[in-house]
């Protein structure tokens, strides 16, 4: 508060000027001859202009972080074990179950604290913007893969009604109001449900059905000089817990999900989970003569209840013959709760100039409370409590210099300290049976030489990020697995051009990179324990390219392709089935959990005829190969699916149809295999095991929109 004082005092002092408006944001794949805005270097520029690799998608029919996913190639997402548990990756950055992220999720400016965070419902949402390669001296730590920026408050009123199969309904509103001559509320909110898609063989009952409540006021406007934004967020869903199964894949399949033995879930226990999600966000900005002063401070709480079972089959299980589950691993439950509070302060430098500077603090607190309660594995025992604290603050800044009207050098730096410590418990509000506290500290430099003369966009581009470390449950005497894990550091130099062609208002986007890691964090289940190992090297190189061309009035053909090839240089773990000290050498092996590849192939056709315009979109997506686990035994095979929308407006109304996964492919979307616990290598009859999550094939959905 003593800070804030103090800067709006300071600032009172200087005349402010007017800001230019926001231009219009656009379609991916859309013409470019219109605006596109984005946000890499703290303030908003010209997509075509920037020295990134930027993707920006328009909010229309985007639900879900899975559906951007499915709109930019090269990132990619891995749901797993429950709602709330994901693997979020760009250009093959990934993280695992219990890390912190490796791609930063930024919602209205504010980056989400934590993983769980990232999956909840989109709604009014009015831009998002997907940023590529290491972006830590512009985002901090969690940002070694890229940035995925999400923009809420669209610039009109709705009301706008969804049905579909699977039992899908759903309503989603918003309303500005005016307060006023200058004060804005904007009240908006979503409802929705579905029974579900997936069917368990063994309950004969759908077991992937969702309900979600949400609501969002944001109040802005001006006081004292200043432009205030104050937003209260809140979010909650319920219904069925992981829908996995279970099959001998490796055995039957070699390792391939794909074919018979991609069964749906055969479990004999339903689950069920339910979340909740609350955020509150104050921001203040004043421009000056030479640039703009902005703050704000966020408070995050999150909470999410579940429980399901673990095998992932019908019946009583052995374990290498015993009968230790009679009733199968069930049930178990994780619960989880995260209070998190960010803040905030940044000046920004106008851009009439040809030396640009930007300089910030930052802050966010963590507190995440998890509960391991397995149920039968526990055999009797304890459910251990993992009390996980974070504190970081931040210091950077940026400089940019335009040398000539073509060619510009840029500079920036951030200092990311993470005090982390971590407290377990025997059982909720038992004793303790270890705690440690570490702090990990890391300077993220950025480097850009740019040419951007009329239609070329050259650059080349060196950047850092890191991962902070953590901790690991106490070893054993025997174990080669340390308490604490290293942070993972990633170097990246990458080379971009961007061209407008002359024919068919044409665009051609190609970017060349190559990334370094150094101490790699991968999870694994070893010695009875969930542990992150480091990885001493791994390597990726790729490249993405993209053509957009509106050869036609109305008709505009797009396609992008993403390659990540990486690759193990060196690792020899604890064997995860004989436990230490038995090792395996994993070197050569590919990092699990994103493709090689992807890739996507669009067209899109608008047409008016009198009063009432129909527009046709049809994409065709790739995914490639991915593996699952770093043994590399467990893999989907590539894969095609299409996506088709098709949309009629009239006035204020609008009338949309949209099949997603037309051709109703299957294909798993997690897995964990025998080959990497002694758990599921042991258990009978019929086993060993390997347990997978299927998608939920085709969905087709029916909405009718009416703006005020």
């Amino acid at each position: 508060m003593t800070v804030s004082l103090i800067i709006l005092a300071v600032a009172q002092a200087v005349q402010p000027v007017s800001q230019p408006a926001e231009a219009d944001l656009i379609e991916l794949g859309s013409s470019i001859k219109e605006t596109e805005l984005v946000t890499v270097r703290g303030r908003q520029e010209f997509k075509f202009n920037t020295a990134a690799a930027a993707t920006i998608i328009r909010a229309d029919g985007v639900a879900s972080v899975d559906d951007v996913v499915t709109a930019v190639p090269g990132v990619w997402m891995v749901n797993d074990q429950d709602p709330g548990t994901n693997i979020l990756s760009i250009r093959g950055a990934t993280t695992d179950r219990l890390q912190q992220a490796s791609v930063a999720m930024v919602l209205d400016g504010v980056p989400l604290a934590d993983t769980e965070l990232f999956t909840p419902r989109l709604f009014d949402v009015r831009v998002i913007e997907v940023l590529k390669g290491p972006q830590g001296a512009l985002f901090g730590k969690n940002a070694s893969g890229g940035v995925i920026g999400i923009r809420t408050g669209q610039s009109i009123s709705y009301l706008e009604a969804t049905a579909g199969n699977g039992g899908l309904g759903e309503i989603e509103a918003a309303h500005s109001f005016e307060l006023g001559a200058d004060w804005n509320l904007r009240a908006s909110g979503l409802w929705s449900s579905a029974d579900g898609w997936i069917k368990n063989t063994t309950l004969n009952r759908l077991v992937d059905s969702v309900e979600t409540r949400s609501a969002r006021l944001r109040l802005t406007g001006p006081a004292l000089g200043w432009k205030f934004d104050f937003k209260l967020h809140y979010l909650e869903d319920e219904g069925g817990a992981a829908w996995a199964s279970s099959n001998n894949v490796t055995g039957k399949n070699a390792g391939r999900l794909s074919g018979k033995v991609l069964i749906n879930p055969i479990g004999d226990y339903p689950g069920q989970s339910k979340r909740r999600w609350g955020q509150g966000v104050a921001k203040a900005s004043r421009p000056f003569a030479d640039g703009t002063l902005s703050a704000y401070v966020a408070q995050d709480s999150y909470a999410k209840r579940w429980d399901e079972e673990l095998d992932y089959r019908p019946g009583p299980l052995t374990f290498f013959g015993f009968p230790a589950f009679p009733n199968g691993i069930q049930p178990i439950r994780q619960p989880i709760d995260i209070r998190a509070t960010t803040a905030e302060v940044r000046w920004v430098s106008s851009d009439n100039q040809d030396f640009t500077h930007q300089w910030g603090l930052f802050v966010q607190d963590t507190d995440k409370d998890r509960t391991d309660d397995f149920g039968p594995l526990l055999f009797g025992g304890p459910a251990p409590r993992y009390l996980t604290r974070s504190h970081q603050t931040s210091v950077f800044g940026g400089l940019g210099y335009q040398l000539t009207d073509a060619f510009k050098l840029e500079a920036q730096g951030r200092l990311d300290r993470d005090e982390r410590s971590q407290t377990i418990l025997s059982q909720v509000g038992g004793p303790v049976i270890s705690r440690r506290e570490g702090t990990f500290e890391r300077f993220q430099p950025r480097v850009t030489a740019q040419w951007l003369s009329g239609d070329t966009n050259l650059f080349l581009t060196y950047g850092e990020a890191y991962r902070p470390g953590g901790f690991n449950p106490t070893p054993a005497a025997s174990s080669i697995w340390k308490a604490t894990y290293q942070p993972e550091i990633t170097n990246s130099l990458e080379l971009g051009w961007k061209q407008n062609l002359p024919v068919a208002s044409g665009r051609l986007e190609l970017n060349i990179f190559s990334n370094k890691v150094e101490d790699y964090q991968n999870y694994t289940f070893i010695d009875n324990q969930s542990v992150t190992l480091n990885v001493e090297e791994v390597t990726v190189r790729g490249l993405e390219a993209s053509i957009f061309l509106e050869p036609l009035d109305g008709l505009d053909l797009s396609a992008s392709y993403a390659l990540a090839d990486t690759k193990i240089e060196r690792f020899i773990a604890t064997d995860p089935l004989l436990g230490s000290p038995a090792t395996r050498d994993y070197s050569g092996k590919a990092i699990p959990n994103a493709p090689k590849d992807t890739g996507k192939v669009s067209a899109k056709y608008g047409i008016s005829l009198d009063e009432v315009s129909l527009t046709g979109r049809i994409d065709a997506n790739y995914a490639g190969k991915t593996f699952y686990e770093i043994d590399n035994v467990l893999y989907s095979p590539a894969r095609w699916w299409t996506d088709l929308t098709l949309s009629a407006r009239r006035d204020a109304w609008t009338a949309t149809l949209q099949a997603q996964n037309l051709n109703n492919e299957r294909w798993a979307i997690s897995a964990f295999g025998q080959g990497m616990t002694g758990l599921l290598a042991g258990l009978g009859p019929g086993g060993p095991f390997d347990t997978f999550t299927i998608n939920r094939g085709r969905k087709v959905t029916f909405s009718l929109r009416r703006e005020f």
